[in-house]
C-alpha cells in the first residue's frame, strides 16, 4: 500500500516562489506522523552557505553540490525550535534534476547525515522515524513527486502527496513542568565540567518523566482513543440558551496537561544505604509547553510528544548554555548560580502552530527575527506575537 503525504495548498506556492529565485534549493520538511501518513506543517529552506553562489538563476548549483554536513546542522538547530510531536520529516529539493530514477545518492547521504546527527542527541530528536520523505519539485513542469526513505534498511517507497485547502484539526496542549530538586554527587564524582553533571540529572529528569502519570484535564484517557472529539460537548440538556457558545468555546481552549511524578521507591530498606557526597546543584524553574497535534493522533501520542517536548526544551537550552560559557566558567568549581536562556513562542505564518525560540538574559523578541528568517526562512512582521511565558527568571541553575 502506497504511504500518504499531505501538506496545506500554501506550502505549493511556498515552493513555487522558491523555484523563482534559485535554480537548486533544498530545505526540510517539518511535520507529524499520524497513522502512518504524513503530514506536512512548515517547509523551511536550508541558508546557502557563506561559499555558495546564490545568484538568481544563473547559478549553476545542482544537487550533487549541496553540503550534506551543513544541511544536518540546519536540521538540528530547526530541531530545537519544534515543539513536541513536530519533527524533520525529511527534505525537500526544488531542480529540474530527476533526483528519483534513480533514487540520488546525494539524497541518501543528506538523509543518514540528518538521522546521524539527530541521534547524537536522543532527547532532541525524541520519537522520530527512521522513515523519511523526499519531495521534489520540478520548476519546468511545476509538479511535486515525492518518495521515503528507511535510513535502516536503504528502501526507497513511492509516496502519494496531497495538496489540500485545510487540513485536519489540530488540537492544542498546555503544560507547565515544574523543577525544583536538588541533586547530589558522590565524593568521585564531583570533580569535573558542568556538562558532565547536567547530562547526569538530564538522565534523571528523563527516567522521572517516562514513569509519569499525565493528566488531561484533570483525567487521566485511554492512550488508544483518537482526539477526534476534543472539545466536543455533550448534548446540552433541553432548554439551555448557552449550548452554541458552550461549544464553541470548549472547541478553541488548549487541553491542560499535568504530569504526576511517581514516587514509588522499589527498595528494600536493607538496600539503602549512605553516601558521602562531594557537591550539589539546585535546579529549580518551570518548562512551559505548547504542542499542536493532529485529531487524528491518539492520547498516547499526546503523553509521549508533551514528555518529548519538555526533554527537546532542557538539552535545547542547556546546549546553548554551555556554548555560551568561557573556559573559567566551564571550570568553575564554587558556588555559583547560572541562568540557562528562557523559552518564548511565535506562531508558524498559515498555522495555529507554535515554536520556540531562546533567549539569553537581557535579550528581547528583536533578537528572535535573525533564526527565524535563517532557520525557518520566515520574516517576522512587526505585528507578529511573541508570547514570552516563562518570563526572566529572578534565579537560574
Amino acid at each position: 500500500m502506497v504511504r500518504q503525504a499531505e501538506g496545506e495548498e500554501f506550502l505549493q506556492t511556498y515552493l513555487r516562489n522558491i523555484s523563482n529565485n534559485y535554480k537548486c534549493a533544498v530545505g526540510l520538511v517539518l511535520g507529524q506522523i499520524v497513522a502512518q501518513k504524513f503530514t506536512i506543517i512548515h517547509l523551511a529552506r536550508t541558508p546557502s552557505t557563506q561559499n555558495e553562489d546564490i545568484t538568481v538563476k544563473g547559478s549553476n548549483n545542482c544537487v550533487t553540490d549541496l553540503d550534506q554536513n551543513w544541511i544536518a546542522d540546519h536540521a538540528k538547530q530547526t530541531t530545537r525550535m519544534l515543539p513536541g510531536g513536530v519533527h524533520v520529516l525529511g527534505i525537500f529539493i526544488v531542480s529540474d534534476e530527476d533526483i528519483f530514477n534513480p533514487f540520488n545518492t546525494k539524497i541518501k547521504s543528506i538523509l543518514n547525515e540528518i538521522n546521524k546527527i539527530l541521534l547524537l542527541e536522543i532527547f532532541l530528536s525524541g520519537s522520530n522515524d527512521n522513515e523519511k520523505l523526499v519531495l521534489h519539485y520540478s520548476p519546468k513542469y511545476q509538479k511535486c513527486s515525492t518518495k521515503s526513505y528507511d535510513v535502516n534498511t536503504f528502501s526507497v517507497q513511492p509516496v502519494d502527496l496531497k495538496f489540500v485547502p485545510k487540513g485536519n484539526k489540530l488540537v492544542n496542549f498546555e503544560c507547565t513542568y515544574i523543577i525544583d530538586q536538588i541533586y547530589y554527587f558522590k565524593k568521585n564524582d564531583a570533580a569535573g565540567p558542568l556538562r558532565k553533571h547536567i547530562k547526569v540529572i538530564l538522565d534523571e529528569i528523563n527516567r522521572d518523566l517516562k514513569s509519569a502519570i499525565v493528566l488531561f484535564d484533570n483525567d487521566i484517557k485511554n492512550e488508544d482513543e483518537k482526539l477526534e472529539n476534543v472539545g466536543k460537548k455533550k448534548k446540552a440538556s433541553r432548554g439551555s440558551s448557552n449550548k452554541i457558545a458552550h461549544e464553541t468555546s470548549d472547541t478553541n481552549k488548549p487541553v491542560s496537561v499535568t504530569i504526576l511524578k511517581n514516587n514509588f521507591m522499589p527498595y528494600a530498606e536493607k538496600q539503602l544505604k549512605l553516601i558521602e557526597t562531594g557537591g550539589q546543584i539546585k535546579i529549580i524553574g518551570e518548562v512551559i509547553s505548547r504542542i499542536w497535534l493532529n485529531s487524528k493522533s491518539t492520547w498516547g501520542n499526546a503523553v509521549q510528544a508533551v514528555k518529548d517536548d519538555i526533554m527537546r526544551s532542557l538539552i535545547s537550552r542547556m546546549e546553548m548554555h554551555w556554548d555560551s560559557l568561557t573556559e573559567e566558567e566551564l571550570g568553575e568549581d564554587v558556588n555559583s548560580v547560572h541562568e540557562p536562556p528562557r523559552r518564548v513562542y511565535i506562531i508558524l505564518p498559515e498555522s495555529d502552530v507554535t515554536i520556540s525560540d531562546y533567549l539569553f538574559p537581557g535579550e528581547g523578541a528583536e533578537d528572535i527575527k535573525t533564526s527565524l528568517d535563517e532557520l525557518l526562512d520566515i520574516q517576522l512582521r512587526d505585528d507578529l506575537e511573541v508570547l514570552d511565558l516563562e518570563g526572566q527568571a529572578g534565579t537560574g541553575v
